[in-house]
C-alpha cells in the first residue's frame, strides 16, 4: 500500500508542470531582446536642457511571458556612483497597448498606445506614445539579435519633436 501511494504521489508531481509545456512561444518582435547587453542611455539634461549627458549603461533582459519583457539596468553616473532600475513592459499588440512599469521601490506604472510595430528581416520596430500634459510622449523601440534601440521625444502642443533619451545597447 506504501509502494502504491508513493508511486502515485510521484506520477502527481511528475504531472504537475506538464502544463508549463503548453505555453506559448515567445512574441518573435520581442524574443531578440532577451540577453545581456552594452551601451549607453544619453538623455537630456533636467538643469541644463541643452545639454546631453551620456552614461555607459548594461541592461539583462528576460521575459516574464510570450509578451512581457523584464529589464534590469546598471548605470556608471560618474566615479563610484552606481544607479540601478527595474522595468517590465507588458505589450498586448493585438490591443494596441503597452503596460510599462518603472521602479522598484515606488512603480509608476504607465499606459501607452502602440501605433504601429512591424518585424523584417529579423528587426522588429514598435511605436508607442501616451498624452502628457504638455503634448506626447512618443517612443520608438528597435531590437534585432545585435542591437536594442529605445528613444523618447517629446512632441509639445505645436507639433515640434524633442529627443528626451536614447538607449543604444549592442550584445557585449
Amino acid at each position: 500500500m506504501l509502494l502504491r501511494t508513493l508511486v502515485l504521489a510521484l506520477a502527481v508531481f511528475a504531472s504537475a508542470p506538464a502544463s508549463a509545456l503548453y505555453d506559448p512561444k515567445p512574441n518573435a518582435l520581442l524574443e531578440p531582446a532577451i540577453g545581456r547587453w552594452a551601451g549607453t542611455l544619453t538623455y537630456r539634461d533636467y538643469q541644463q536642457p541643452d545639454k546631453m549627458v551620456t552614461l555607459n549603461t548594461t541592461m539583462t533582459a528576460t521575459l516574464a511571458g510570450p509578451n512581457q519583457l523584464t529589464l534590469y539596468y546598471v548605470f556608471d553616473d560618474g566615479p563610484g556612483k552606481t544607479v540601478y532600475s527595474y522595468e517590465s513592459m507588458q505589450f498586448d499588440l493585438d490591443a494596441k497597448k503597452l503596460v510599462w512599469i518603472s521602479g522598484a521601490n515606488k512603480p509608476e506604472r504607465s499606459t501607452y498606445t502602440i501605433t504601429a510595430s512591424s518585424l523584417v528581416d529579423g528587426i522588429g520596430t514598435m511605436a508607442f506614445e501616451k498624452k502628457s500634459d504638455d503634448g506626447i510622449n512618443r517612443f520608438r523601440l528597435e531590437l534585432s539579435a545585435s542591437q536594442w534601440l529605445l528613444e523618447k521625444n517629446e512632441v509639445d502642443a505645436a507639433g515640434t519633436s524633442r529627443l528626451r533619451n536614447r538607449y543604444l545597447f549592442k550584445r557585449p
